[in-house]
């Protein structure tokens, strides 16, 4: 079934693509997001704000090093959430420190009038769609409209296989860069169909392992919150393989599980989502701090090791047979959440993927679709990292 929605999905953003077309470029446009909302742009929008921070990759994939530029307001989560991804993006982006910082929608920390009323009005809002429904009961959309201020959806956390490609084409089409929006999609299409077509050869012994992701591992001393359905949780069925989480969680998107309902499903694969968080300080406050270089790698296998000496964590099958590994947590928000997939596919099935190489993609990805070199560590083996 995920592989027919997937399917689906893809079709629909191709033909989405074909219809478009005939708009390159030209206004008005008229586009669908993933939300299924339809807006309709009268010119080529200039001023754009982002609902998080941390979905500033979307920007530059469109614009390039003009990115920063068309940024009028965000939320200010990337520095504290993402703090590496905000370094490296600060020094190539200088401008990013004094985008006007917007309150969280859903926290209610939101000011609509204050936003209306920015000296650069943004044209366009993008929204999490996490905050959509909302934003409508709550009536912003419609005051946003009445001011002239236009809303898309995007969505690389919910749904991420199924509505990635169609949040990026839908926005490339409203800022008039509808080809940058085709490039990505065929790029990001055809990994996803080196993926699946090495799943459908996978042995019958490498069928239905089992899986755990632990979100946000590290920030704090409990465990063990995690995703089902959507989220990275997606992945695990791509992948020809069961996520745990699927019958506790009944269906959710994320939700908690104890520590001993862990120990009792014995995944025979543990993934860590983790990122270094920091305070509004910028002090060091949690987490395993790999991410964008440069890295203190001295901080990396010291948070690796505190992690991993949980004493219950040994009690896990992962753990006894050393298939322990740490993920980027940003990625669960990105346009290069594909990179996450592909080392997913490299733990879940080290032999049928031994060929991958998804620090390739991601650099790949920044220099082709960005124009500009990023490296780093985005994922990682926790047993071989305590080794170094």
């Amino acid at each position: 079934m995920q592989k027919l929605t997937l399917a689906r999905s893809l079709l629909t953003a191709s033909v989405l693509l074909s219809s478009y077309s005939a708009l390159a470029d030209t206004f008005p446009v008229t586009v669908t997001d993933v939300a299924g909302r339809t807006i309709t742009l009268d010119k080529e929008p200039q001023n754009i704000a982002l609902s998080t921070g941390r979905v500033f990759p979307l920007l530059e994939i469109i614009y390039q090093q003009k990115a920063a530029d068309h940024l009028v307001a965000w939320r200010d989560d990337m520095r504290v959430s993402a703090p590496s991804m905000y370094a490296n993006y600060i020094k190539d982006f200088p401008q990013l420190k004094d985008v006007l910082s917007i309150g969280k929608i859903k926290s209610g920390e939101f000011d609509a009038e204050r936003f209306i009323n920015m000296k650069r009005k943004p044209d366009l809002f993008v929204i999490d769609i996490s905050n959509i429904k909302l934003a409508q009961d709550k009536g912003l959309i419609k005051k946003l409209d009445n001011a002239g201020i236009k809303v898309l959806t995007i969505d690389f956390r919910e749904n991420p296989l199924e509505n990635t490609v169609l949040s990026v084409t839908s926005l490339a089409t409203a800022l008039g860069q509808k080809q940058r929006g085709e490039n990505y999609a065929k790029y990001y299409q055809k990994h996803i169909k080196a993926l699946a077509d090495g799943v459908a050869s996978l042995p019958k012994s490498e069928r239905n392992k089992k899986v755990f992701i632990e979100r946000a591992a590290g920030y704090r001393d409990s465990c063990c919150r995690t995703f089902a359905g959507g989220n990275m949780g997606a992945y695990i069925p791509f992948l020809n393989a069961i996520n745990i989480a699927d019958k506790p969680l009944k269906g959710a998107i994320t939700g908690q599980m104890s520590i001993e309902s862990v120990i009792t499903y014995q995944p025979d694969v543990y993934i860590m989502q983790t990122t270094g968080w920091v305070d509004k300080e910028g002090n060091p406050k949690a987490g395993i701090p790999f991410g964008y270089a440069p890295l203190n790698t001295a901080a990396i296998h010291k948070a690796t090791k505190d992690i991993m000496d949980r004493s219950w964590l040994k009690a896990v099958n992962a753990y006894q047979t050393k298939n322990v590994y740490s993920i980027y947590m940003p990625f669960y928000n990105s346009p290069y959440n594909v990179v996450a997939m592909e080392y997913f596919a490299k733990w879940i099935h080290p032999e049928q993927f031994k060929d991958l190489d998804p620090l390739k993609t991601f650099e790949e990805m920044n220099l082709r679709f960005a124009n500009r070199k990023a490296t780093g560590i985005f994922g990682q083996d926790n047993f071989k990292a305590l080794q170094k």
